[in-house]
């Protein structure tokens, strides 16, 4: 075992859980952290998913795992998988997940610990590009993978299958055998046991060379990731994206891109990812001048004059909310908050925050917009509808029910991000408040410079 000890990649460190099968692999895994533990490096607590699907076999794993657990002094989690007949293998993998997921929410461990070997990271790698994986799909492990709420270690990925069973063995070590891996229902099976032992006689050590393209994948595909992400961070706001910078980017990564704004985005959590012909659909309406692409769950894309949006899923916005009630300083108005406060000696931007006496927005609601909506523009003379006035400023039509609007009957005194309509001209001898709209504002204006008594110049 000291061998198997010398090539472990990554591990966490303090407390995490590990996932404990009975198998080879993990039996071998929880050994070699029972060490690290001795050494003082790691406090490793295990976690076993019974899944019953065969019967006293299954029962005999977890009794395996009680016991060898107990021998090592570390604690063992057990659950019971609760698959409502499903036997499938991505069934089967949901739903252990979801139990070390509620072991580690339980204990507050925060480090997952999972047996995958080289020849696991093979297997795995065929099987998706048998389906027709793009990059995203072949860099399929990794040592060190974050989730949103996790870090999952794969510390045994370098080593081989063989050589941990021979390790055990030298060691006079037992393990469970599962029966159904030999059972042809599976694809992983047949590729372990017909097509990889076919390549390896076609090419010999095909199968470490088929982990390495694996992991460089991995890198490679991490990198296109945070040119991804990077791109979101400055030219998304939630569900809106700025085509025009998108369409200048290369169309590989425009793929990525919206893919991720997708994830990032969509409350869809069945076939969560697009399909290549929903991606290449959205990649061509980066550059139409108007259009729509339907998405799963009964959404959509939309390209604008300004943006591409998602469009069709539930809003969390209220109905209407009283003036007074922001009066004591700060509520939400969906994804933005209206802040009340003392002035600041000047008038304000007129987009994102206004002073006006302190009793001009008593009775007044905030909402967001309603047939018959007017408002007469700061500096104008007469009335427009709203919507025109929406439309003139170039505010494209997916965003204009998210925003939030000061209103006094139908007429319009503040949109937020946007522009104020018929208040009193700053004077430094009234006494005023100041009203600022914060948060995701994707339709937000760029601010005007202003005069001290609040004109435009």
């Amino acid at each position: 075992m000291k061998k198997l000890r010398e090539r472990l990649g990554e591990l966490p460190d303090g407390r995490c859980l590990v996932g404990f099968s009975g198998g080879a692999d993990s039996t071998a895994l929880m050994l070699l952290l029972a060490e690290e533990r001795d050494a003082g490096h790691i406090l490793p607590e295990a976690v076993h998913v019974n899944h019953g699907l065969r019967g006293a076999e299954s029962d005999g794993d977890e009794a395996f795992c009680r016991d060898l657990s107990k021998e090592l002094g570390v604690m063992l989690h057990t659950e019971r998988a609760e698959l409502n007949g499903k036997s499938d293998e991505n069934s089967c993998r949901e739903e252990r997940f979801r139990c070390f997921r509620k072991v580690m929410a339980e204990t507050g461990i925060r480090s997952l610990v999972l047996a995958h070997n080289r020849d696991d990271l093979a297997e795995t790698f065929l099987m998706r590009l048998l389906r027709g994986a793009g990059m995203e799909g072949l860099a399929c492990m990794s040592g060190r993978d974050e989730q949103a709420d996790c870090t999952i270690f794969r510390p045994m990925l370098e080593i081989g299958r063989e050589e941990i069973r021979h390790a055990l063995m030298q060691c006079g070590i037992q393990w469970r055998e599962d029966s159904l891996n030999e059972s042809d229902a599976y694809l992983r099976n047949r590729i372990r046991r017909e097509l990889i032992p076919l390549m390896n006689e076609l090419s010999e050590g095909a199968t470490e060379r088929i982990a390495r393209t694996a992991k460089i994948l991995t890198g490679e595909n991490q990198f296109l990731q945070n040119l991804a992400e990077c791109f979101l961070e400055k030219h998304s706001e939630g569900y809106s994206i700025e085509a025009q910078m998108l369409g200048k980017q290369p169309t590989a990564l425009q793929h990525r891109i919206l893919r991720t704004w997708w994830i990032r985005n969509s409350p869809v959590r069945k076939e969560h990812t697009l399909n290549a012909r929903q991606t290449g659909e959205l990649v061509s309406l980066v550059t139409a001048e108007r259009g729509k692409v339907n998405l799963p769950g009964g959404m959509h894309a939309v390209k604008g004059r300004r943006g591409m949006y998602l469009t069709g899923f539930p809003k969390a916005i209220p109905e209407e909310i009283s003036f007074e009630s922001a009066a004591s300083g700060k509520i939400m108005f969906g994804n933005v908050a209206l802040e009340t406060g003392c002035s600041e000696g000047n008038p304000g931007n007129g987009i994102t925050e206004q002073e006006v006496p302190a009793d001009f927005f008593r009775g007044c609601v905030i909402r967001s917009r309603r047939e018959g909506d007017r408002i007469r523009p700061f500096g104008m003379e007469g009335t427009r509808k709203l919507q025109d006035y929406l439309t003139d400023r170039g505010i494209d039509e997916p965003m204009r029910d998210e925003i939030p609007l000061i209103c006094r009957g139908n007429e319009v005194l503040m949109a937020a991000g946007i522009g104020t309509g018929a208040v009193p001209r700053w004077s430094a001898d009234a006494e005023n408040i100041r009203v600022k709209w914060r948060g995701r504002m994707p339709w937000k204006l760029k601010e005007r410079k202003e005069t001290e008594d609040g004109s435009e110049f």
